[in-house]
């Protein structure tokens, strides 16, 4: 995945008279490149939970009452996505 990179600047108070001024030190904030791949498991789930439900026409299905076999395709989908 790739690393994103935000760049901000962190400001202090203005110096008191006398004071000599600070220097505005520039830092960079790293977002977690894993933040998109737990958003894209978190979709994964919630569509094999959805498709289930409309096979079964219920409105609320939890993932442990996923079928055997829609819970194996889950897996599945959750390991490619990881690797």
């Amino acid at each position: 995945m790739l690393g994103f990179w935000r760049r901000t600047t962190a400001v202090e108070d203005a110096p008191a008279q006398g004071e000599p001024l600070v220097p505005v030190v520039e830092a960079t904030i790293e977002v977690d490149p894993d933040r998109t791949a737990v958003d894209e498991a978190a979709r994964i789930i919630q569509r094999h939970v959805e498709r289930e439900a409309r096979n079964r026409r219920v409105q609320y299905l939890a993932v442990r009452d996923l079928c055997p076999a829609q819970k194996a395709e889950l897996v599945a989908d959750l390991a490619r996505l990881f690797r």
